[in-house]
């Protein structure tokens, strides 16, 4: 099939997120996995072949740092960004993370999550309207991850700048999967001033190490290792990224769903209990990843196609999660799913070691939003993000009725 003449290449799709899931469902069934010119790389779209790739680290390699050449701040950075290596430094560097990040300590956030929550909505309670984005779902998760390192929130907007720069390195509006050199050089002076922002404060928890997460960090240790300066550097570097984008956009995404599907906000606020089987479909149906990139280690054969070693694969998540071979009526917010075996939060030994906090701030927004409202819907002009890059909004003004 030549998919550059009938347009099926990722260049032909227009930056809009209902195109993209016509797209999507066009590929599933045409060219499950399809070579793009254009790009030079490959696309995967449906739930098997995605969930398999993703299991299996040892053939399909998270690492692609040898793509393309890392300018000088860049790769200071990337020492610490586990979630792109493969074994055995990430089996390093996550085991001495976790040791930090444990599941108690997620759990002893919860009372401080909830009167951040109940704080940030006091703020705005009573007015007619308000915007979710810039007064709940961007500022909940980077308080949270500033208490968990202590640092100060007053730098907030530093934090999202180095926030977008780490995420969309450079790319603009560019299909890009892998970023150019050239891209990363245009995000140098942010990540640079992150860099000496960070390492300045380790140098500091490591000489007075307290309870915070990058005292703990700082000296955690497994089998006589430990954490070198600029890993723990990446490390914060990808807190912020993951709280940024995966609370934020999810929970911006949830709002906008309950307002879009009659019923399903009244049905929440007459079972709150239901609200953690909400937030799973809420990931499977508009997740905040649209794909995650692979590169083949040898060459392999996926679904009857043979692709050659030092490929890079476009493993397009928010596609397989819309997969109606996996999920029955797929292309339908079920908010009572179940069971609901979705790839947002990634697969295999990649899974997102932040779910459980990610999961919990979704939960208690959620929970918080709907036990004060009698009513809520679109309130003004919504403003996308770029769905090639994440899937969310940039702004989503909300009519609210309170209740008293």
């Amino acid at each position: 099939m030549d998919l550059q003449r009938t347009g099926l290449d990722l260049g032909d799709q227009p930056a809009e997120y209902d195109a993209l899931v016509s797209w999507w469902s066009r590929m599933r069934e045409r060219a499950p996995i399809s070579y793009d010119e254009g790009l030079g790389h490959w696309h995967v779209f449906r739930y098997a072949d995605a969930a398999a790739i993703m299991a299996d680290h040892t053939t399909f390699s998270s690492d692609l740092r040898s793509l393309v050449a890392q300018p000088e701040q860049f790769a200071v950075v990337a020492k610490g960004a586990f979630n792109g290596f493969d074994p055995p430094d990430h089996r390093k560097l996550r085991s001495l993370v976790s040791k930090a990040f444990t599941p108690r300590v997620v759990e002893a956030l919860e009372p401080r999550v909830r009167q951040i929550t109940q704080d940030l909505l006091d703020a705005v309670a009573g007015s007619p309207g308000f915007e979710l984005i810039s007064e709940l779902a961007y500022p909940l998760p980077l308080m949270v991850i500033a208490e968990l390192m202590e640092i100060p929130l007053d730098d907030r907007e530093r934090f999202r700048r180095w926030a977008d720069a780490l995420f969309f390195q450079g790319r603009g509006d560019e299909p890009v999967i892998v970023p150019t050199e050239q891209m990363l050089l245009s995000i140098e002076p942010e990540i640079g001033e992150m860099n000496e922002y960070f390492l300045d404060i380790i140098d500091q928890r490591r000489h007075r190490p307290g309870t915070d997460l990058v005292s703990k960090l700082a000296v955690v240790e497994v089998d006589g290792e430990r954490l070198a300066d600029e890993e723990i550097l990446g490390v914060c570097g990808f807190l912020l990224v993951a709280g940024h984008i995966t609370t934020t956009m999810v929970l911006g995404n949830a709002i906008h769903l309950l307002s879009t599907h009659p019923g399903t906000a009244t049905a929440l606020r007459a079972d709150p209990a239901a609200i953690p089987t909400a937030v799973e479909e809420v990931l499977r149906y508009r997740g905040q990843l649209p794909a995650t990139a692979r590169r083949t280690t040898r060459e392999v054969t996926v679904a009857d196609r043979t692709i050659p070693a030092g490929q890079v694969l476009l493993v397009w998540v928010a596609s397989a999660n819309l997969d109606p071979r996996q999920f029955p009526e797929a292309h339908r917010l079920r908010i009572d799913r179940d069971p609901n075996r979705h790839l947002a939060l990634g697969k295999g030994i990649h899974y997102c070691l932040g779910a459980p906090l990610a999961r919990m701030e979704q939960r208690i927004a959620l929970e918080e939003l709907l036990r004060r409202t009698e009513d809520f819907g679109i309130g003004g002009q919504l403003r996308f993000v770029n769905p090639l890059q994440a899937i969310g909004l940039h702004r989503l003004p909300l009519h609210v009725t309170w209740r008293h």
